[in-house]
């Protein structure tokens, strides 16, 4: 197995995180006039080059997002356009992101215009017009109504002379089998996977079938999966580090339910179990000496100190004002009688009821100067000592008494450091299984919940006794509580004894090692890397009412007679982005072994190149698709719909028109006649009627 790990140790994988990088505006010379313009319009990526290019000279995600500068402000905001590789960061926009595709059909024409304006203004195209003949990809069996859009964007809003459609998935078969013309194509793509029986170069599109099940679904269901396992990195798993863990860590189990066992084996989990190492910011550590320390405690004693200096002199200045305010007062007091208006004023400003109430005010105010002043002449005369730094406490039992008790106190230090461990491993333990729904622990603690929730509403008393604290610690989430911080001194005061009567107790002991902080920011594959790549095969396991692509395999040979089934199994080819998981080819063959009859014989092979070789192939037979190309003199003549059958693309059955009744005038009659379309063209000509692979229509 290629994905096994032959050493011991649990290896640990850093994600890769990789950011687009923006495409470049590429020069435009005269050389490339009338050069034919291959476009691999796939629902994820789309890949673009000239017809003289080796290779495909731009490839980005085939999306893009409206991004709204200065939300915050009332004033309109700016929109800013970014289109696909000019997005850096996906996450930050992928509520905001749009694609031309529904699912694998172009609907969203808006979107595709804005496509191909950043493929044409990259590629240096500096014409009114794009005169490149333009070969350009769909899906299999697409419908009439897209194509007919996508003819009149091209001729209308571009002018493009001429336009080839091509089936990637055909395209890929005839570039890696040029001189087989019978095989069965198996295109696994971003969000379907068709069965294609090709019989004398040209496929057989009415025995053909579709699975709704590709790439996008394996991503979208292990983002779900590691997210519901591990709630707490919930945040931290993306759908961009899903779609990478996918790419690398993942693989096709060639016996899916003997490999499921394997790894209820303790051994087979540790030697074969990946841990992803998720990003984390890890703490500051301090770096700041003793002396430094002691500097800075100084210097913010001295701030201290001035500071109340300050506030002293500020409240003397204001109490002598007042003393000073109230003497004046008490004087002129002293020349008015009770009666008189003046007295009863100045007693008013005085906010005072009485002469003595005057006097007694400001004899406290005048013992509260004294005071102030004392305290000042205290402060000025005494400077600010210097506090040392208090000793850290040092327990009575992480200090050996005698040096015949050495041993034994090691190992009472060992058990001590041993149990915090454990309970701390406890409370972990019962954290997570709290998280999860089955378990005894969260099934006990719905049970009380329960209960409480039946009590009566006049009767709800709960925490009003010592006993409801219990109750309230077993059914709390956190397992009864968390890592306190004196029994985090208490481990390291323990761990420090160790290292210096023990060194061999924390250094050789694995198992008993303390957690790392990076520890804490894993997460764990195990049955995952074999769990997502069998949906291909079992589509049920993500809901899916369909076959997988055994099951088609099987149902499409058996619409054959048995001498037509050998010429299609003695080529079976694999193609498309999600078939370079590794196992592909074994399950398939193992499959095909199982299904076919004794001693019968099969191929199968897979593309050199997967996700380029539609575009290579493209470029292999540039000759063939321009005479097949669908003109603009063909467009403005039979529509935008029809194109010319050739054994790359797609065959073109004729959209059924309203037949007249004997009742209608005659002019409502149309002029144009209709063709009928065979029994089992409403499959090739509209990708909403699927056909599963037990052969029931969805």
């Amino acid at each position: 197995m290629s994905n096994a790990a032959s050493d011991e140790t649990v290896r640990i994988f850093e994600l890769r995180d990789a950011r687009s990088v923006p495409d470049p505006v590429h020069p435009y010379p005269e050389s490339l006039r009338n050069t034919p313009l291959i476009i691999d319009n796939g629902s994820h990526h789309c890949r673009v080059g000239w017809a003289t290019d080796k290779e495909p000279r731009i490839i980005f995600r085939n999306c893009y997002a409206k991004h709204r500068k200065d939300r915050g402000k009332k004033i309109a905001a700016e929109t800013e356009i970014l289109v696909a590789n000019d997005i850096v960061n996906i996450e930050a926009v992928r509520f905001q992101l749009k694609s031309p595709h529904d699912e694998n059909v172009v609907t969203h024409f808006e979107a595709q215009e804005t496509m191909l304006d950043y493929v044409f203004s990259h590629l240096g195209i500096n014409t009114p017009q794009v005169d490149h003949p333009v070969i350009l990809t769909e899906a299999f069996c697409n419908p009439n109504y897209s194509r007919q859009l996508m003819s009149e964007l091209l001729f209308e809003c571009y002018g493009v002379p001429s336009v080839s459609y091509c089936v990637d998935g055909l395209l890929s078969y005839h570039h890696n089998n040029p001189s087989c013309p019978d095989g069965l194509l198996v295109n696994i793509g971003n969000c379907t996977t068709h069965v294609i029986p090709i019989l004398n170069g040209f496929a057989d599109s009415a025995r053909s079938r579709r699975i709704r099940m590709g790439g996008s679904h394996l991503t979208r269901f292990l983002w779900r999966w590691l997210q519901l396992r591990f709630p707490h990195h919930l945040n931290a798993i993306t759908l961009s580090r899903a779609e990478e863990i996918l790419h690398h860590h993942m693989y096709i189990a060639e016996d899916y339910m003997e490999e499921v066992a394997h790894w209820s084996v303790v051994d087979h989990y540790e030697q074969h179990v990946r841990r992803i190492q998720l990003p984390f910011v890890a703490a500051p550590v301090s770096t700041v000496s003793v002396e430094q320390q002691r500097e800075r405690r100084k210097e913010a004693a001295r701030r201290l100190v001035e500071l109340n200096a300050k506030k002293r002199e500020e409240k003397l200045v204001e109490d002598e004002a007042e003393l000073t305010r109230l003497v004046e007062l008490e004087e002129a007091m002293e020349e008015f009688t009770p009666d008189e208006p003046e007295y009863q004023h100045a007693l008013e400003e005085a906010q005072v009821t009485s002469l003595a109430d005057l006097t007694k005010k400001i004899s406290l105010l005048q013992h509260k100067i004294v005071k102030t002043r004392h305290k000042m002449m205290q402060a000025a005369a005494a400077a600010p000592e210097e506090e040392e730094p208090k000793p850290k406490r040092v327990c009575e039992d992480v200090s050996p008494k005698r040096k015949a008790d050495l041993e034994q106190w090691v190992e009472e230090v060992k058990q001590q450091w041993r149990d915090i461990q454990a309970r701390r491993a406890a409370r972990r333990h019962k954290r997570q299984e709290m998280a999860k729904r089955r378990t005894a622990a969260s099934q006990e603690r719905m049970r009380i919940i329960s209960q409480l929730a039946r009590r009566e509403k006049k009767d709800d008393n709960f925490g009003m006794r010592d006993e409801d604290w219990d109750v309230y610690k077993a059914i709390n989430k956190e397992g009864g509580g968390s890592d306190s911080e004196e029994e985090n001194e208490k481990l390291q005061e323990l761990e420090s004894a160790l290292r210096q009567h023990s060194p061999e107790f924390l250094g050789d002991s694995t198992a008993s090692k303390p957690t790392s902080l990076a520890e804490n920011y894993q997460i764990e594959l195990s049955t995952e890397q074999i769990r997502i790549g069998e949906l291909l095969f079992q589509p049920y396991m993500y809901g899916l009412e369909q076959g997988g692509i055994t099951a088609t395999i099987q149902y499409v040979l058996s619409l054959f007679d048995a001498p037509t089934q050998e010429r299609l199994v003695a080529n079976v080819f694999l193609t498309g982005g999600p078939s370079s998981l590794p196992g592909l080819k074994p399950r398939i063959e193992r499959d095909l072994l199982a299904t076919r009859p004794f001693q019968s014989h099969f191929s199968v092979t897979m593309a050199k190149d997967p996700v380029l070789d539609p575009w290579y192939g493209a470029q292999g037979c540039i000759g063939n698709l321009m005479d097949e190309g669908l003109t603009r003199a063909d467009y403005l003549e039979h529509g935008g719909d029809c194109i010319k059958h050739h054994k790359y693309g797609n065959q073109f059955w004729a959209s059924l028109t309203p037949v007249a009744t004997e009742s209608a005038p005659e002019s409502t009659v149309p002029s144009k006649e209709t063709t009928p379309a065979p029994e089992a063209t409403l499959l090739s000509s509209d990708p909403a009627q699927e056909l599963s692979g037990d052969g029931t229509s969805n």
